[in-house]
């Protein structure tokens, strides 16, 4: 004769289950690598008198790589995790005038910050110098308050043992974020900015840090 089981005994018993599957989920160790000094980040556009540029050596943030990624660049079974931010003011064009027209463009009070989020990342080829690898990364990008998808190729490349270098670029408008290109009044609107704009990186990292997580 069968013994009816107690609510109580399948509670158990669905408890005991639940525990034995977390304790089947594999830890991974990822490594964190923090942006360090002689990263640098170039824009290029154009205006109806000359093509101009500005340029910031401040990019921050970090990388975290899963543990056999950072020993192979190559493999990249599991997707790291990006956070970049950019300080707008950090942007210099070397002329004062036009940097002020630049952040009240970029509505810099409201938004100290672009920034960067990476959502995916594909393989995409050999790079040209040793332990070099090409992808093409998707993210989120910020600009202004306003997000948007971004696709792009990057390339990320050994420096040493410990430090990682990722370099790229990508073609943007300002309209896509909210920008209307500046048309400074001090010119009397005669000196106009194209709104394509190009962004060229070189984000140095280190490794600072590894710890342990369950996905």
């Amino acid at each position: 004769m069968k013994t009816a089981r107690s609510p109580r005994s399948f509670a158990a018993l669905t408890l005991a289950f639940v525990f034995a599957g977390i304790g089947g989920v594999r830890a991974q160790a990822w490594i964190k690598y923090e942006a360090q000094p002689g990263s640098k980040v170039r824009i290029n556009g154009t205006s109806t008198i000359h093509d101009w540029s500005v340029e910031s050596q401040m990019i921050g943030g970090a990388m975290e790589l899963e543990t056999s990624t950072a020993a192979d660049l190559k493999s990249m079974k599991v997707k790291p995790k990006v956070e970049v931010a950019i300080p707008v003011r950090s942007l210099k064009s070397g002329k004062k005038p036009m940097d002020t027209v630049m952040y009240n463009a970029m509505k810099q009070t409201d938004h100290p910050k672009i920034e960067y989020h990476l959502t995916q990342l594909t393989p995409a080829g050999t790079g040209t110098a040793a332990d070099s690898y090409v992808y093409t990364a998707v993210g989120a990008l910020t600009v202004s308050g306003v997000t948007r998808t971004n696709s792009m190729t990057v390339n990320i490349s050994r420096i040493d043992k410990t430090q990682l270098k990722v370099t790229g670029t990508t073609n943007l408008k300002m309209t896509d974020f909210g920008i209307k290109p500046p048309a400074p009044d001090l010119a009397l609107g005669l000196i106009k900015t194209g709104d394509d704009i190009k962004i060229t990186f070189e984000w140095i990292t280190a490794q600072t840090e590894t710890a342990t997580k369950t996905p």
